[in-house]
């Protein structure tokens, strides 16, 4: 409020109290955009999603990935963190939804050894349900242990479950200061967002996260003549061109394929999927030839 003789910074901050350290603040304000930017990609983990996002994540991007419950966005983080063993590289994981016991079963059953992984040291898989501590503490921690494992990769899983706990105004806060720091530290990020309705809509989480991701990743339900598919495409490549088709994926023992485009078909990101007539794609195409 005062400081007499000298400049200070205005505002109010964001602080937390930690046995050891006393009272931290969490100056955000003095957040400058000074992030180096880089033109080098790195695999998602998945041949095909490399090829819609023009060749792979940017080494220094922060990739959300929006979807319902049950559409493949904890398989898409592992298969992250996958991408990365296999390049040699360390991926940590920070998990506020799903116990360890659970996260490494589901991880096996699509063919990823997530204590093979922590044995030989290229994985760390972090814990904790959001409601142990205010978001102030969750990012003091995992600052800390990014800082102190230094990984190449960093997924979080999900940023909804984080959003629970605290005020929009908290949540941005947050958002903010962990983005900025893997920003600085050079290291590729993913996090997830969870829908809140089955079949389309946005959420609370994915409005805050939006607009300071690189990239956005959406899954979808697809009902098809009474059956539940999957769709994936990537609404959000900040820097490249990429596929703007909506796809239809599997998921099955040996992790998620992505097939051909969704033909004929429109209202699918609205989660109201409709067909189109060939007559009218072909009186709609000739509408554009004119135009042209």
């Amino acid at each position: 409020l005062k400081f007499r003789g000298t400049l200070h910074q205005k505002g109010e901050f964001p602080f937390t109290i930690l046995p050891k350290d006393g009272v931290v603040v969490i100056p955000l304000s003095a957040i400058e955009l000074k992030q180096k930017s880089s033109n080098f990609r790195i695999t998602s983990g998945i041949e095909e999603l490399d090829k819609m996002c023009g060749g792979g994540f940017f080494r220094d991007s922060i990739i959300l990935v929006s979807g319902a419950t049950g559409t493949g966005k904890t398989l898409m983080a592992t298969e992250f963190i996958d991408g990365a063993l296999k390049k040699g590289e360390k991926s940590l994981l920070f998990a506020f939804e799903e116990s360890r016991e659970q996260l490494f079963r589901n991880a096996i059953g699509w063919g990823i050894d997530y204590e093979k992984m922590e044995k030989n040291g290229s994985l760390k898989v972090s814990c904790e349900y959001p409601e142990v501590s205010g978001l102030e503490d969750h990012l003091i921690r995992m600052k800390s242990e990014i800082e102190s494992f230094k990984p190449t990769r960093v997924a979080i899983d999900s940023m909804s479950a984080l959003e629970r706990v605290s005020t929009k105004k908290g949540f941005r806060e947050f958002v903010i200061g962990i983005t900025s720091f893997i920003k600085q530290k050079e290291i590729a990020g993913l996090f997830t967002s969870t829908s809140p309705t089955l079949m389309g809509g946005t959420s609370i989480t994915e409005a805050h996260i939006s607009t300071i991701t690189d990239s956005i990743i959406l899954l979808r339900y697809v009902e098809l003549f009474g059956e539940m598919r999957r769709g994936i495409t990537v609404l959000k490549m900040r820097g490249s061109m990429h596929d703007k088709h909506i796809c239809e994926f599997t998921i099955d023992s040996k992790g998620m394929h992505i097939k051909q485009p969704f033909k004929d078909l429109y209202g699918i990101i609205a989660g109201e999927p409709k067909f189109v007539s060939r007559s009218e794609l072909e009186r709609l195409d000739n509408l554009f030839d004119d135009i042209k």
